[in-house]
């Protein structure tokens, strides 16, 4: 039999008679490590004597330093093993092995989930909460695991007494009740009880002066040869336990440097930083209490001990750790893990990091805590994402911009589904038709040749205007109190909101007035007379005349900057001015038969009806883009509004004869939406901003289609 298979037959015959073939928990272990050699079992064996003379608090730090000093691997695999210290049948044992510690289970982001199903799954009072700890820095991880002085008494003798109460009140009530009584048992005397409980507490090291002492504290207070019963010795540790010393350690005392051969890490630790000087032979602040034999564990192992080296140390070392040091690990780990790295930043780095979310991933970190919540609803954060979107509403003064982007979505979204209030203005006694307003109110005007302003809000009516003599055809807001409107009595009149009086009426057209379009201080009339008129209207002064058509102008749009104007008029064409010159560009023949009853400009895009259909051109060329094709009867009215020119995309909103308003998007074939309010009734205006729809019909009524709701 060669020497291999004898040795390999002896260690299988010792794992037998072994219970515990890898256990560490006394002098040197049962045999040599697998993932080291020998000097690596005398450094394990060494520090299983160090430990013993540890107390919690040294403990503590050098766990510390060690995890300090740990890679992913051996955080990994502590935050693994002490698991089980969260758990409250933890909590609740090692709170009456050390009644110093509370043991407060640590406030994580998935206790508080678990707590929040808890309460979804169960009322309260079928579940006990404990009050948890919430930590935000290591310190306080290190405050919560320091032992607490407690009230001197001697909790044994209370409950020995408790118990002598009860004995005593039994016994008399057996001798009243003796038919009710239990058959009679010898009992011991109080006097006897207590002597014995004397000699229980001196043979355990009780002290009934210094209060209760835990489980843990009578096992380290027994004799070693108690503790290890029957542990194999090896040789080189055999002095070690006759002299109670440890050899090998570092002699390290604070006037001193750190040795050499350890890692620039490791001597860096020894430094502390005061002002801008470094003053060597002062330990940090951060680990100030450990014993110098700790500083040799840290440089085994960060420089020394290999990365399997680290975790069968880890492994063997937890062994000998008491539930305060385990609760410890969970705790600072826990910190260090959950700990909140945007509320250590600058508070532009930390934007800047949030900058790269979405919309909704910012609603989803407001929740994670206070911090998180002021920075992703700050104000400068949120007026980056508005500026990466379209904004359709009107802005504040000073703007709250998430609001603002809250508000664009839900606009935006009312206006797709078609979800609004619709408000009923009801005054005028004959056709309402013509329609105009602001931000805060609405003009309205009518055949009974009266004028008639609104609350946008309520639909409440604020003031009616009379000084024509016939219908009102066209409205247009000057300034927040002065109004224009043309009538069919070719006038055009100018009016004091606040007085309620006509300020100016102008005189120039010779047929009925049917429509007004203003930019700036450059108003521009149309009229039966066939021609277009330019006006400055803050000098009531024409300044000149567009001629050209061959019929009654029924519709003026102009451009954004007042520069070009587009007529439609009833000779079935579009006519495209110079407002500076007075010259046309272009004509587009729209219609073979029938008038032009509307147009509107946006953003180099035409939009015009005839009969039942309506048409959208290219300004620059007139080109034909596309037809729309969903009354029933003649429209009466469109307008226009491009969102997006390049991609071509915008809003178009009609109205006609068969009483309907429809929503388009001018990329799609088909009506979006389609509000019914004025039943068969024609309407006959309509106006639109980004927050509602306003018509007019022969009903005389007004409605509002109010999306902002």
């Amino acid at each position: 039999m060669t020497a291999e298979v004898s040795e390999s037959m002896s260690i299988e015959a010792g794992k037998e008679e072994l219970p515990f073939y890898t256990s560490w928990r006394g002098l040197g272990g049962w045999k040599p490590t697998s993932v080291g050699g020998v000097e690596f079992d005398k450094q394990l064996d060494r520090l299983s004597l160090w430990v013993e003379d540890w107390d919690h608090d040294k403990r503590c730090n050098i766990l510390e330093g060690i995890m300090s000093r740990s890679g992913y691997n051996q955080i990994q695999f502590l935050w693994t093993v002490t698991q089980p210290a969260l758990h409250r049948d933890f909590m609740y044992t090692a709170r009456k092995e050390f009644p110093k510690l509370s043991f407060n289970p640590v406030s994580t982001h998935q206790t508080r989930k678990t707590k929040e199903k808890a309460k979804r799954m169960f009322r309260k009072q079928e579940f006990h909460r404990v009050q948890s700890a919430y930590m935000r820095h290591v310190d306080e991880a290190k405050e919560a695991c320091r032992e607490r002085e407690l009230p001197n008494f001697d909790l044994l003798n209370i409950i020995n007494r408790e118990k002598n109460k009860t004995h005593v009140a039994d016994k008399v009530d057996k001798s009243q009740n003796p038919s009710k009584s239990m058959p009679y048992l010898p009992q011991i005397s109080n006097t006897e009880y207590q002597r014995k409980q004397e000699l229980i507490e001196q043979s355990v090291g009780l002290n009934a002066v210094q209060g209760q002492r835990s489980s843990w504290e009578v096992i380290r207070s027994a004799p070693p040869t108690l503790r290890f019963i029957e542990m194999p010795i090896r040789r080189h540790m055999q002095d070690c336990q006759q002299s109670k010393a440890v050899p090998e350690i570092i002699q390290t005392n604070t006037a001193q440097p750190p040795n050499q051969s350890m890692s620039r890490k490791t001597k860096k630790a020894l430094y502390i930083k005061i002002g801008d000087n470094k003053s060597p032979g002062k330990l940090p602040e951060v680990i100030s209490d450990v014993p110098p034999e700790a500083w040799k564990v840290f440089h085994w192992y960060e420089d020394e001990w290999s990365d399997v080296q680290r975790n069968e140390f880890l492994h063997k070392f937890l062994l000998k750790l008491d539930p305060r040091q385990h609760y410890f690990i969970s705790s600072y780990l826990a910190v260090k893990q959950y700990r909140d790295f945007l509320e250590f930043l600058p508070i532009h780095l930390s934007l800047k990091i949030l900058s790269h979310l979405s919309p909704s991933q910012l609603v989803k970190v407001s929740m994670v805590s206070k911090t998180w919540y002021n920075l992703a609803n700050h104000n400068d954060l949120w007026k980056v994402k508005c500026q990466q979107v379209k904004i359709e509403i009107p802005l504040p003064r000073d703007p709250v911009w998430k609001k603002v982007y809250k508000d664009n979505i839900k606009v935006r979204h009312n206006w797709l589904t078609g979800r609004c209030n619709m408000i009923e203005c009801k005054g005028h006694s004959k056709n309402v038709l013509s329609l105009a307003f602001d931000k805060r109110r609405m003009a309205s005007g009518s055949s009974d040749s009266s004028i008639k302003i609104w609350d946008l809000r309520t639909g409440n009516q604020l003031s009616s205007l009379r000084g024509h003599t016939k219908g009102v055809w066209c409205l247009n807001f000057f300034t927040r109190n002065l109004l224009l409107s043309g009538s069919y009595d070719s006038t055009i009149k100018i009016w004091n909101l606040k007085q309620a009086t006509t300020v100016r009426t102008i005189i120039g057209h010779d047929g009925p007035v049917w429509c007004l379009c203003r930019r700036g201080n450059t108003v521009i009339s149309g009229s039966q007379d066939k021609t277009a008129k330019v006006w400055d209207i803050r000098r009531c002064l024409l300044q000149r005349t567009l001629t050209g058509h061959n019929a009654a102008v029924f519709s003026i749009d102009m451009d954004e900057e007042g520069k070009i104007a587009v007529t439609g008029s009833a000779d079935r064409s579009v006519r495209i001015w110079d407002v500076e010159t007075g010259t046309f560009k272009k004509i587009i023949w729209v219609s073979q038969t029938t008038s032009i009853m509307s147009v509107s400009y946006s953003h180099g895009y035409i939009a015009c009806c005839y009969g039942e259909t309506i048409c959208l051109y290219q300004a620059e060329g007139g080109k034909l883009i596309k037809t729309f094709n969903e009354h029933q009867k003649r429209v009466e009215c469109v307008q226009l509004k491009i969102t997006n020119k390049d991609r071509r995309r915008g809003i178009l909103i009609s109205a006609g004869q068969d009483g309907l308003v429809k929503y388009w998007e001018i990329n799609q074939n088909k009506s979006s939406q389609t509000f019914e309010g004025h039943g068969d009734k024609s309407v006959t205006c309509l106006r639109f901003d980004e927050l509602r729809i306003a018509s007019a019909s022969h009903d005389h009524k007004i409605r509002l289609w109010d999306f902002s709701a």
